[in-house]
C-alpha cells in the first residue's frame, strides 16, 4: 500500500498536542490515551500505513502523582493505549498520549517518523495486537465506561484539574 503525501512526524504532534483530558462523561471528547490513539490510528490508515492497537496495564501510582491525588478513590490498576505503525516492514510504537506541554512532569514523546517512541505509562504486562483489541473493545463499551467513571470519576477529575494546573506554570 502506498503512502500519500502526509507529514506524519507533523500528523503525530498535531494529535500529541491535544491537551489530554480523561472524558468525565461519556458524552465528552476522548482526549485520553485511547481516545489520541483512536485519532492517530485514523490518520496514519488515511495515509496508506498499517497501524494496530496496543494496550498494556500499569499502575496509576506509578505515575508520581501528587499525594492529594493519589488520596482520592480509584482504582489503580489501569489499561494504557497505544499504537505501532508498521515502517520499513517493522512495527514501530508510537504514543501521543502526553501534550507537549505536561514535558515537565511527563515524557511528552518527540518522534523522528522511523523509531520506536517511549511508552508513555511504566507497562506491567503488554497485551498480544489481538488481545488489546478485544480489551479496546470491550472498556469502549458504554457499561464499562458507566462502570469505570463511577469507581474513578473524582479520580481523573482531580487528575484532570491537576494537569491544567501544571500546564498554566
Amino acid at each position: 500500500m502506498g503512502h500519500r503525501n502526509m507529514n506524519i512526524i507533523k500528523e503525530f504532534e498535531k494529535v500529541r498536542d491535544i491537551p489530554y483530558r480523561i472524558p468525565l462523561f461519556p458524552e465528552e471528547p476522548d482526549e485520553c490515551c485511547t481516545g489520541k490513539a483512536e485519532m492517530l490510528f485514523k490518520v496514519f490508515k488515511k495515509g496508506g500505513y498499517e497501524a494496530r492497537y496496543r494496550l498494556c496495564t500499569f499502575r496509576w501510582n506509578s505515575l508520581n502523582l501528587p499525594k492529594e491525588i493519589q488520596k482520592v478513590p480509584h482504582d489503580d490498576n489501569s489499561s494504557h493505549t497505544y499504537l505501532e505503525i508498521k515502517i520499513d516492514e517493522q512495527w514501530k510504537v508510537i504514543d501521543a498520549t502526553w501534550d507537549s506541554k505536561l514535558k515537565d512532569i511527563f515524557n511528552a514523546n518527540e518522534w523522528d517518523g522511523k523509531s520506536d517512541t517511549e511508552i508513555a505509562v511504566n507497562c506491567i504486562e503488554c497485551l498480544s495486537p489481538e488481545e488489546s483489541l478485544e480489551y479496546i473493545k470491550h472498556i469502549l463499551t458504554p457499561e464499562a465506561i458507566i462502570f469505570d467513571l463511577k469507581v474513578n470519576r473524582k479520580f481523573y477529575k482531580a487528575f484532570n484539574e491537576w494537569l491544567e494546573m501544571k500546564r498554566a506554570k
